[in-house]
């Protein structure tokens, strides 16, 4: 089974569209106390709807929190969530992160660090029959207002043709 870290980039943006639920239904779906505080605390403090979505869902096990155990310096400019998420990939097996913020992107990237972006589980889900072609391009357009044009279109056509 797939076992997917968000940040909190991706907890948001997975929540706002919808799909996050129905993902922590097929995988394995955590993340750390910090990026749980950077979506749940702070946003409820700025009145942001999906933070109550997302305790929801920590709440009833959908997301589970896991402490890192031990947290190291991991990058130049990266957040506390950030630096949690790239400890807690390193403590745990066989484990995705899943963001959409560029410059960790980047920061992933250049360390060799296994990511996808929220909408590479939209196609997973429809590659690995848990949801069909239809379903599918539903869950990639409530996406699409949080990601990138080119991923979308990307992401779409892999759909369609596959």
């Amino acid at each position: 089974m797939y076992k997917f870290i968000f940040d909190s980039d991706a907890l948001i943006k997975l929540t706002k569209s919808g799909i996050l639920q129905l993902l922590c239904q097929y995988y394995s779906c955590v993340t750390t106390p910090e990026v749980e505080n950077e979506c749940v605390e702070q946003g409820k403090k700025r009145l942001h709807k999906d933070a109550l979505t997302i305790e929801n869902s920590v709440s009833k096990g959908l997301v589970t929190i896991i402490d890192v155990k031990k947290i190291e310096k991991t990058g130049k400019n990266l957040g506390r969530g950030e630096i949690s998420t790239v400890n807690l990939y390193l403590q745990e097996k066989n484990a995705v992160i899943v963001t959409d913020d560029s410059a960790f992107i980047n920061f992933l990237a250049e360390n060799e660090i296994k990511f996808l972006v929220p909408a590479d589980l939209v196609l997973l889900m429809k590659i690995s029959n848990k949801v069909d072609k239809k379903t599918a391009l539903l869950y990639l357009d409530k996406l699409r207002e949080f990601i990138r044009k080119e991923v979308y279109y990307d992401i779409k056509k892999e759909i369609i043709g596959g």
